[in-house]
């Protein structure tokens, strides 16, 4: 286990370090002078400021040197200085990643209680009228697009339903917890700030829930699929005849042995999820990491844009070692190779 889990490491820095030096030279290679774009009309008039920016980032020396210096910042955990906003790129990674941690928790729990309550009902009523409305949904689920179902979701519930905001992630009469944790609905939970919370609680529902319906589908019809086949084995039949109830065998042996596709399925919403986010945050204003990439990118921001890009690839890359591990637990036959 540990000589394997140091191989996936290994393999995950390449991966990282690959990410890393195609998004550097992506960023270097927009026609854009990223001095003029950052300083704006201050760049014609304080050569000083221009002067100081040229030289933090090594623009005039070749493109080797600068790389250099990036991958020597890396190591370092130095990701530069955010010109858009105006402080250091971890700094706005760590004030701006808890709430996108926020609606993604939050958006899994939502595709959780969908996607097995949809599987579970598919393998029950499988080849009935009710199965097939199921798969109605979850066939329009996956092939929607992320950005269309936020769309969807912010006209309805700017037009129909007015109940829930629509942007921002607190009310603005209502005061942040204090950091405790970093996560501000973790925080006001501990600290006992109700209206912070149920605030925080309310605006982050509709980001979430676009999330979970974009990705519920995959979950329902993979998962259904599985419980199904299971349903039909030897030894659900050899249950049911000591006459356990169809809805136990359902749950204790049709979901438990599909234990290892929720696994599979888990490493790849998590992955959609994190892609779906940045669209997500963007359309309801949610201040969390994918709107500060967007932000970025329409910017020309590029420490912000190469320090995004690696924290997504960082995370991508734990879960996807977080899942083989687990493979392992839920199924002993799966050997390390």
């Amino acid at each position: 286990m540990f000589y394997y889990v140091l191989r996936r490491l290994g393999a995950a820095l390449v991966v990282l370090l690959g990410a890393a030096t195609i998004t550097f030279l992506l960023a270097h290679a927009i026609p854009v002078n990223p001095i003029v774009v950052w300083l704006g009309k201050s760049a014609s008039y304080n050569p000083n400021l221009v002067a100081i920016y040229t030289k933090t980032y090594h623009l005039n020396d070749p493109l080797y040197v600068q790389y250099f210096y990036f991958i020597y910042g890396l190591i370092h955990l130095q990701l530069g200085f955010s010109p858009l906003r105006h402080e250091l790129v971890t700094t706005v990674i760590s004030e701006t990643f808890p709430y996108t941690l926020q609606i993604i928790i939050l958006g899994m729990i939502f595709e959780a209680i969908l996607g097995i309550g949809g599987a579970l009902l598919s393998a029950k009523y499988n080849g009935r009228i009710f199965e097939k409305a199921i798969k109605i949904t979850y066939i329009g689920s996956y092939a929607s697009p992320t950005f269309m179902i936020a769309l969807v979701l912010l006209l309805i519930f700017t037009t129909i339903f007015k109940f829930l905001p629509t942007s921002g992630v607190i009310s603005p009469f209502v005061k942040l917890p204090s950091p405790i944790t970093g996560i501000p609905m973790l925080d006001a939970l501990i600290e006992g700030n109700w209206p912070a919370f149920w605030s925080l609680l309310s605006h982050a529902i509709l980001p979430s829930l676009a999330l979970a319906i974009a990705g519920y589908g995959f979950v329902t019809r993979v998962l259904g699929s599985s419980i199904t086949d299971v349903m039909g084995s030897t030894f659900v039949k050899a249950a049911r005849s000591r006459g356990i109830t169809e809805n136990k065998i359902l749950v204790n042996y049709g979901l438990k042995n599909s234990l290892l596709e929720a696994i599979t399925l888990v490493a790849l919403l998590l992955t959609f999820s994190l892609t779906g986010d940045v669209f997500v945050e963007t359309i309801f204003s949610y201040p969390g990491l994918g709107y500060y990439a967007v932000q970025a990118i329409e910017a020309f921001d590029y420490p912000g844009i190469i320090g995004t890009t690696l924290v997504y690839t960082t995370i991508i890359l734990l879960v996807n070692l977080a899942a083989d591990l687990l493979y392992l637990v839920a199924d002993p036959r799966v050997r390390l190779k």
